[in-house]
């Protein structure tokens, strides 16, 4: 595959539909993942803790999804925050919350098995990739997406994308690509209301309430 380069103005794109996007620079701006790293998910009981979607077949719908159905995403967080956030108040304002949507849900625990590179969608490197915050924090899709299929596709082969979660900035997500399905393992599993705890200190930091 020829490197992309810069500042050549949108590509055609056969594929009727996908956004036309600039070139990403030869160069992206990754940070290492070391090996060892923890990161976190919040899914649903009767899915694995390790999905990469959509499922086969499926339209994309989440932010970094390949528009073109070609490769398969997994959502993590860096902190139960990052995921609580991106899982529950996608769709402000949110005030209640019912029990039985934390019940059919499980906290995992992911382990980071092998160093990884992903591209940072934040801080000085929106500048060096030309695109600003919009792209992770925006409600364009197709935008996001055409720009994970870039990054995808780039010859530097990140394994995927990291970025502010857009709930709560405090935190980042991760959007990690099927090419690096081989570097996570699942170090363990629990269901949002065994640990009271947690829950409770969730609702008061986002300010919820919990109903039946």
């Amino acid at each position: 595959m020829p490197p992309h380069s810069e500042n050549k103005g949108p590509k055609p794109n056969p594929q009727a539909g996908m956004q036309l996007i600039p070139d990403p620079p030869k160069q992206l701006p990754t940070t290492r993942v070391p090996a060892g790293t923890r990161w976190m998910r919040i899914h649903r009981r009767r899915k694995k803790a390790l999905w990469f979607g959509p499922a086969l077949g499926s339209a994309p719908v989440n932010r970094f999804d390949d528009p073109l159905g070609v490769f398969r995403v997994c959502y993590l967080g860096n902190t139960i925050e990052a995921c609580f956030a991106e899982t529950f108040l996608r769709h402000p304002p949110i005030r209640i919350l019912a029990l039985g949507d934390l019940g059919d849900r499980s906290l995992a625990t992911v382990e980071v098995r092998r160093d990884l590179r992903v591209v940072g969608l934040y801080g000085p490197n929106l500048a060096r990739l030309g695109i600003t915050a919009e792209v992770a924090g925006g409600s364009n899709y197709p935008l996001s997406q055409a720009w994970s299929r870039a990054f995808w596709e780039h010859v530097g082969k990140p394994d995927g994308i990291t970025y502010r979660c857009r709930h709560d900035d405090s935190a980042l997500c991760v959007a990690l690509y099927d090419r690096a399905r081989d570097a996570l393992s699942a170090a363990g599993e629990r269901s949002l209301t065994e640990d009271l705890q947690l829950s409770a200190r969730l609702l008061k930091r986002y300010d919820l309430a919990l109903t039946r």
